[in-house]
């Protein structure tokens, strides 16, 4: 004779957990297969030769390299970031005129490098080969965004921590709304965005196979528990 009568209270928890365990690892097979996707069509773009400014007056793409930007060195903010080579410092981003096709006036471009100390310049000097080839061009990328806890810009020091477009444009002397929004011009450094690459795809597809193994664990502690208490089992027939 069959024995089903399982602890209900604990199956109906246990139904819950397990839920939410498997559409953990779902979500994150999902989060696997679309950072997959845009490691591949940043590789695609990536490839494609220079586009011009006029490119702003279609539809863009991320990584998209653009040529013939003239940013006004003269002028210029300070985004806290890292170099081509990898040293902590200022990224120097100055404005350059756009087609009067485009949305704004003007876009900002990536105009140089300002390691914090010393320390950094020597890491700069070491890879300087390497940035100087990385600097050969720019590309198409989303401003830097502020985060949950990210640190207070210094307007009078033009020093940004994120993208701000009005307390930028006061600090560059531009007129309100000048700025685009929606794109700057980056150092292209041939590499894939840190944003993209910082959970790759292959870390996602093993979150998810942690949740699974914790979804069939769980079940085993509950049919464990069951039949050790005679709740499931078999008894024979007397």
């Amino acid at each position: 004779m069959i024995i089903f009568r399982p602890y209900p209270v604990l199956t109906l928890l246990t139904v819950m957990a397990l839920a939410f365990l498997l559409a953990l690892g779902g979500w994150q097979l999902e989060r696997q297969s679309w950072k997959q996707g845009l490691l591949d069509a940043h590789a695609v773009i990536s490839s494609s030769p220079p586009a011009p400014l006029d490119a702003l007056c279609d539809d863009p793409a991320f990584g998209q390299p653009i040529a013939g930007a003239q940013p006004d060195t003269e002028i210029a903010v300070r985004v806290f970031g890292r170099s081509a080579g990898g040293a902590p410092g200022w990224r120097l981003f100055a404005p350059a005129p756009l087609p009067e096709c485009a949305e704004a006036g003007f876009i900002l471009t990536e105009a140089g490098f300002e390691p914090l100390s010393a320390a950094t310049a020597a890491t700069e000097a070491a890879t300087a080969p390497g940035v100087q080839a990385a600097r050969a061009g720019l590309r198409l990328e989303t401003p830097l965004r502020r985060g949950l806890f990210g640190a207070a810009d210094s307007p009078d020091s033009a020093e940004f921590y994120a993208f701000d477009a009005a307390t930028m444009e006061a600090a560059l002397d531009l007129a309100p709304g000048s700025l685009l929004t929606g794109w700057w011009l980056a150092v292209d450094d041939g590499a894939p965005p840190a944003w993209i690459t910082a959970t790759p795809p292959e870390r996602h597809g093993a979150y998810a196979l942690t949740w699974y193994l914790m979804a069939v664990a769980l079940a085993g502690v509950w049919i464990a528990l069951n039949v050790t208490r005679g709740r499931i089992g078999w008894r024979p027939k007397r």
